[in-house]
Parts: structure tokens; C-alpha cells; sequence
């Protein structure tokens, strides 16, 4: 057990089961958790690990106090533990400073359990338990443009206006229900778990879902919006399992087809979160770049100085990579290797910038990456991208240039 503070619940046993507890009086009643939390503990350790078992059952004790639902054998046994030094022989031998800072968290948790508690509250769960819709099933919702902006995520992105992104208010696209999967389960109650429902987009915005065909539908690649990497097939994406988000949208189900092959593993899919509204993120700017008809375009740089300097950094990651997996020394000669290699890089377009060279940058809904041209020399490319496709589009409308 991990153990990082005095506290009742300053150690990784009361935190890994502070969850299972909510779960536990969420869908059993006060004996039947309790009972149910008891055997669970009791498969991994028992009374004669003082340090583990103090650790339950001061945090369960502590969890129904403050839920108003604490009861008398419980508190009894809880302060019986306390009176008689249960468990305290680690922070004996850990010195006198630890030994008194932790009979001073036990006396105050003594009389906060030995005190009137509150009226029981009701435990609430953060999850999406339902299963919705069925797979297979195609449905229409609309979009919800008009009370937010467009949330751009980089200062990269190229984007589109406010006013645009209004106009698609209303407007339904459409989604197939592909699968469930599974995000995070209680180990004491199964039933409670937090479902993410698999979905595959289509291209297309439409006025009414009496006019969406069904078998004309074409699917849109969900990872063709990151430039980072090579580009990659997956359709996929995940949401919350909640119909509430859905009759927000006015959705319809407009009929039902095969459920396509999901080649993810492990479940690990992009997801969108209908239930974020904030400036720099909503759902239905997720759902409209992946749909707005934005064209490949290459013309002169158009962006602040600065995020040049992003992008080089960038260049060098994909030239050495990010030194996941190196610690230590290996990991600090990384470092100077990355800082030395941005530093070099950073001058020569510095340089070139101030004897008077050209920038031009290649972009579709983001900035691919940038070329700087003197005049009479071959133009030096800093790409985002490991796409080589981009690269080529830009160096070829640069070296058109003369």
C-alpha cells in the first residue's frame, strides 16, 4: 500500500476503493453494501494486515458518515480500532513526528464519526449505465450551432468563420450505431459501468431526414484530420451512452443496415462529448470539420511568426521522436539533442526571414507546413506533417514560383 499523508484516506487502498464504495450504496441498500464491500476486501486481505485493513475501514467508516448513512456497528468497531492502537505500529516505528501527526488525524476522525452525521444523501453515479440504440441502427440528429462558436483546438487550424458554423444549425447528419464498449466497471457491481456507444459518421448535411438515402451513405474517415501522423483509416469514434443528449437533437432513427467490422483494439477509439460546451471544445465543431468541404490550398503564410517556431519543434519530433521510453542520462542526452537540433533550426529561419525570404504555407482544415524561399535558392520546407504528399504539393508550388 501506498501511503502519502496522515489522513484517512491519504493512501492508495482508501482511494482505489472510495469508488467501489459509491458504487457498493448505489445500487444496494446499507447491509447489502456493506456486506458486498466486506467480501470484496476480504479476497485481497483481512484483519491480520493492520495497515491495509485500517485503511478500508477508517475510509468506510469516514465515506458513510459523510453520506449520512453510517451505522452503528460500523462506527463502534471503527472507533474500538482506534482506542486500541490498531494499525499503528508503522507510524510508531516511523518516528515520533509521524506518530503524533496521525493520532491527531484519529482523534478528530473519532469525533467526527461519534458525531450527529447528516441525513442520508443519495449517491449519484457519474456514469452512462444504458445500452442506446440498437447496432446497426442509423440515426439523424441535428446539430446545435447557434448559441456557440466555431472551437478551434491549435493555432493551426485554418477553419471556418463564426457565421459559418451558424448555418449549419438544425441542419441533421448522420450517425450508425456500431457497438458498446465498456470505459471503467465497478469490481463489487458489475451493472455499474460507464458505456461509450460506438458510432460511424457520414458525409453530408441535410435539411430532413426524409431526404437522407440510406444506401448512398459514405463514411468519413474520423483520423483524417490529424496531420501529425500518416494518415490512417478509422470511422470510428465513441460518445456518451445517454439518450439524453439525443432528444436534445430531436434524433430519428431512420433504419438499420450491417454493422461494419471494428478493427480498434482495446476499445481505444477518438470520442466527442456532447455535454461540453466551452469556448476551445464542442461536439458539433468534431462533428462539422470532419464534414465542411475544406479545399487543399497553398499561398503565402498568413499566421503569426510564432507559431512557425511550434512548428519546427514539431519537424524535430518527427526527425528524432518524442524520447518515450528513455530515463536518466539517456533521456537528458535527448533533451540536448532536441534543444540543440530547435535551436539550429529556429536561427536558419530566423536568418532567412530577415535577408527577406518568402513564406508559404499548404493547408486544408490546418496548417501542414510551412516553406521559406530566397530568391534564387531551393526553398526550405518545416512540415507538421509526416505525410510526404504534403511536402511534395508545397515544394512543387514553390519551385512553380521561379
Amino acid at each position: 500500500m501506498g501511503t502519502w499523508s496522515t489522513s484517512i484516506t491519504g493512501n492508495d487502498t482508501a482511494q482505489d476503493l472510495l469508488f467501489e464504495y459509491k458504487a457498493a450504496f448505489f445500487y444496494y441498500d446499507v447491509e447489502t453494501a456493506v456486506k458486498k464491500i466486506d467480501e470484496f476486501v476480504r479476497t485481497m486481505f483481512n484483519e491480520t494486515d493492520e495497515a491495509e485493513f485500517c485503511a478500508y475501514f477508517y475510509s468506510l467508516a469516514e465515506f458513510m458518515w459523510k453520506k449520512g448513512i453510517l451505522t452503528d456497528d460500523i462506527r463502534d468497531r471503527a472507533v474500538k480500532m482506534v482506542d486500541c492502537d490498531y494499525g499503528m505500529d508503522d507510524w510508531i516505528e516511523a518516528g515520533s513526528s509521524a506518530e503524533n501527526a496521525r493520532r491527531k488525524v484519529l482523534k478528530q476522525f473519532k469525533e467526527r464519526i461519534t458525531s450527529p452525521q447528516c441525513a442520508p444523501k443519495k449517491i449519484k453515479i457519474d456514469f452512462h449505465m444504458e445500452d442506446i440504440f440498437n447496432d446497426g441502427e442509423y440515426i439523424a440528429i441535428q446539430l446545435k450551432t447557434a448559441d456557440k462558436p466555431y472551437a478551434c483546438r491549435s493555432n493551426f487550424e485554418k477553419g471556418i468563420t463564426d457565421d459559418e458554423f451558424h448555418n449549419f444549425n438544425n441542419k441533421y447528419v448522420v450517425l450508425q450505431k456500431v457497438k458498446s464498449c465498456i470505459s471503467f466497471v465497478s469490481l463489487i457491481v458489475p451493472e455499474v459501468c460507464d458505456r461509450r456507444a460506438v458510432f460511424r459518421l457520414f458525409k453530408g448535411f441535410n435539411d430532413s431526414p426524409s431526404e437522407i438515402d440510406i444506401s448512398c451513405l459514405e463514411e468519413v474517415n474520423w483520423s483524417l484530420d490529424n496531420p501529425l501522423v500518416p494518415i490512417a483509416s478509422n470511422p470510428f469514434f465513441t460518445t456518451e451512452s445517454s439518450m439524453f443528449y439525443f432528444k436534445k437533437r430531436g434524433f430519428q432513427v431512420i433504419g438499420n443496415g450491417r454493422v461494419p467490422d471494428v478493427k480498434t483494439d482495446n476499445n481505444v477509439f477518438p470520442s466527442i462529448s456532447f455535454g461540453f460546451n466551452i469556448p476551445k471544445y464542442n461536439a458539433d465543431s468534431e462533428i462539422v470539420r470532419r464534414l465542411y468541404p475544406f479545399e487543399l490550398k497553398i499561398g503565402e503564410y498568413e499566421g503569426k511568426p510564432v507559431n512557425i517556431y511550434e512548428i519546427i519543434k514539431l519537424e524535430v519530433y518527427n526527425e528524432i521522436g518524442y524520447g518515450h521510453g528513455l530515463f536518466g542520462e539517456e533521456y537528458q542526452k535527448y533533451l540536448e539533442r532536441f534543444n540543440k537540433l530547435v535551436t539550429r533550426k529556429r536561427n536558419e529561419f530566423d536568418e532567412m526571414v530577415e535577408n527577406g525570404a518568402a513564406i508559404y504555407e499548404i493547408h486544408k482544415d490546418f496548417i501542414y507546413g510551412i516553406a521559406v524561399k530566397m530568391p534564387g535558392e531551393k526553398p526550405r520546407l518545416y512540415m507538421r506533417t509526416q505525410n510526404a504528399e504534403y511536402a511534395e504539393k508545397l515544394k512543387r508550388y514553390v519551385d512553380s514560383l521561379g
